[in-house]
């Protein structure tokens, strides 16, 4: 009888312990559960924040990922893990994405450690995409990658076929419905490209108190300054710049590229002398890049940008040779969608 009561003393030891040991168990993770769920909080959090950052406000990671930082900033957790967090972004896989990863993130134990588990390491990782999806009209408030000119607001439709003429600005009409007009991005106020004192981007959020079109540089035939534009119009095509009329925002001044060019015919035979290399440069040796889709600034009655048309450009003529007047540069186009970018959460 000694024998069994020692026994049964034992066994409750035993179970003591062992219920203590899964009690202990599920208690700490229970714990580390919970601590994975924020953190991948926080990692969702990010890369939403990111991707509607860079696809709504502007195309900078890096001014993505510091608005992030600084959100961590306003929780004990984010602070503690905000040097730890990697942002990484994939603008070469189609769909694009941005992932966000907390690695070896180590939760303390307190019943564990009797175990000789003194902490469990946590991996936690979000990613979301960032994809092009078609609106159901042809114009939008924003564009990730505007094309070097503008058309003047019309009625546009689905499907619409555009025969769009190219014109110096200086003669810019708000009739000219099938016209375009070459735009520069990133000008200056100080005539190092000369500003349409039709063309007004104050409401993009920049200073044009101090634009003169009176300064020196203004009053040259602006060979030069078209010259390089149209070596240009590739790069511009090209560098996704975006504008938000939404929000206000671009990533530079936008504007119509001169007033005063093309006064005479020596000047417009080398704009579109040209400007036929720079849109070759866009379309391919003799249109081998056709179709292609782009995105058009629109124009309101005074000429200042008021929107966005998509149109893909199915064919060209150009005609570089010749007495002037008829040298001429046409695109022929088809209005399409509008793009709008939607992000999504992957995991």
């Amino acid at each position: 009888m000694k024998k069994a009561f020692i026994d049964q003393i034992l066994l409750g030891l035993f179970l003591f312990v062992a219920l203590i040991g899964l009690g202990a168990t599920i208690s700490d993770n229970m714990q580390a559960r919970d601590k994975y769920y924020n953190l991948k909080k926080i990692t969702d959090n990010a890369v939403l924040t990111l991707a509607k950052y860079y696809v709504k406000i502007e195309e900078s990671t890096f001014n993505a990922e510091a608005v992030h930082q600084d959100m961590l900033l306003e929780t004990k957790l984010g602070q503690e893990i905000k040097d730890t967090i990697v942002y990484s972004w994939d603008f070469v896989s189609e769909p694009n994405t941005v992932t966000a990863t907390i690695s070896n993130y180590q939760e303390d134990t307190f019943w564990l450690k009797f175990l000789d588990l003194d902490f469990l390491t946590l991996n936690v990782e979000s990613r979301a995409t960032i994809t092009s999806v078609d609106l159901p009209t042809p114009t939008s408030d924003y564009s990730a990658g505007l094309a070097p000119f503008a058309i003047n607001d019309r009625t546009f439709n689905i499907g619409d076929a555009i025969e769009m003429n190219y014109s110096l600005t200086a003669d810019w009409e708000y009739s000219d419905k099938d016209t375009f007009y070459p735009v520069i991005t990133d000008c200056d106020c100080d005539c190092s490209f000369a500003l349409s004192n039709k063309f007004d981007f104050s409401d993009l959020g920049f200073d044009v108190d101090s634009c003169d079109a009176s300064l020196p540089g203004c009053s040259t035939s602006g060979q030069s300054e078209f010259s390089h534009y149209s070596n240009m119009l590739s790069d511009i095509y090209d560098s996704s710049q975006s504008i938000n009329f939404e929000n206000g925002k671009t990533e530079t001044p936008i504007c119509l590229l001169g007033t005063y060019l093309g006064n005479d015919y020596s000047t417009w035979v080398t704009q579109i002398n040209h400007l036929s290399d720079g849109i070759f440069d866009i379309i391919g040796p003799s249109g081998a890049n056709l179709p292609i889709e782009m995105d058009i600034i629109t124009l309101n009655s005074g000429a200042i940008a008021n929107g966005i048309v998509r149109v893909r450009v199915t064919d060209y003529e150009i005609v570089d040779n010749g007495t002037p007047s008829n040298r001429s540069i046409k695109l022929i186009t088809e209005v399409v969608p509008a793009k709008t970018p939607e992000i999504e959460l992957v995991y």
